[in-house]
């Protein structure tokens, strides 16, 4: 890690996660002192380095729990796919050891994408690589792999309720409603297909990405919303400016149909307009979408691009079915 970069104290933890989290320790050889708190937590669990080699994560409530118990199951499906989760170690709900249930994982090399500056052609290169890798999580398909119990059925997403929503809460009018449909009709008249559904990581977000120093991708990390459904949906996590170069990766010939990008800006366009219903939010160190206006300004970028990249100008056409 770059010393130059300045990086936040660790969060005091509360009582009974300290309490965990060395009871915990105590069980892997580490020692008290070599317990230490990310700096960047998320508000799922509380994460907690166990010397250089391991970490701990300790759910924050019962529903986190039920999203820990759910990675314990997908990890080990998608590192027998290729795919490079974290090394689970133990997982133990028995609350033997600890006042909650827990799980260690194998620390991944490298940092997030989020936090490694990388130039344009380097970003390129491990767009690219993460695209080949989900493109093999997606070849873990709903019809042929045995009940996972944790793993939710595919979410079917209604645009009339969304922008009735909206509407109601004042976020749009109705000539928006009206345009806002034309658009999602131009680009899937029935929204993204959901009859073969697929193993989705569905939070592919830069901070949950690690790369080495070659920018190579060596984990995705968090995989606690994990579910069923299109393999677009895993496409939209990143700027989309970035989605050319992860779809290079992705596809596996040199086809230019563009029903992937139509799918997956059907995603961003519904999510960035879901965005406007949720609290106000400014958190930007887990997620560069995490403000509610965040992904909408980044479809307005993607739609006034000055057209130095053609696939953006291409999608805009009316003949080619994309935004007009």
């Amino acid at each position: 890690m770059d010393a130059a970069r300045e990086v936040p104290p660790p969060t005091p933890l509360p009582r009974g996660a300290r309490d965990d989290a060395h009871a915990v320790a105590e069980q892997y050889g580490v020692a008290d002192s070599d317990v230490v708190p990310v700096p960047v937590q998320g508000q799922v669990n509380l994460t907690l380095l166990l010397g250089p080699e391991l970490v701990l994560r300790l759910p924050r409530t019962s529903g986190a729990e039920e999203l820990l118990a759910k990675e314990s199951q997908v990890i080990p499906l998608v590192r027998d796919a290729g795919v490079p989760p974290p090394e689970l170690i133990g997982y133990d709900a028995t609350r033997q050891h600890a006042s909650v249930p827990y799980m260690v994982l194998r620390r991944a090399r490298g940092e997030t994408l989020a936090a490694r500056p990388l130039d344009r052609s380097g970003r390129r290169r491990t767009l690219g690589a993460l695209g080949e890798i989900l493109r093999a999580l997606h070849e873990i398909r709903m019809q042929r792999v045995r009940h996972v119990d944790t793993l939710p059925e595919p979410y079917t997403f209604s645009l009339p309720e969304l922008l009735d929503r909206l509407v109601e809460a004042g976020e749009i009018g109705g000539a928006q409603h009206v345009w806002l449909r034309e658009q999602f009709e131009r680009l899937r008249p029935e929204g993204p297909s959901l009859t073969d559904p697929v193993l989705l990581h569905r939070d592919v977000i830069p901070s949950n990405v690690m790369v080495d120093d070659a920018g190579e991708v060596t984990a995705l990390l968090d995989w606690g919303c994990a579910e069923w459904g299109s393999p677009a949906r895993d496409l939209v996590g990143l700027p989309l400016e970035d989605l050319p170069d992860l779809l290079s990766g992705y596809r596996t010939d040199d086809r230019s149909d563009l029903e992937l990008e139509r799918d997956a800006l059907w995603y961003q366009l519904y999510l960035a307009l879901a965005r406007l219903l949720k609290k106000p939010s400014t958190s930007e160190d887990r997620n560069w979408a995490a403000p509610r206006s965040a992904t909408l300004l980044d479809l307005l970028a993607f739609a006034s691009a000055d057209g130095t990249q053609p696939w953006p100008e291409i999608l805009r056409t009316r003949s080619a079915g994309g935004l007009s």
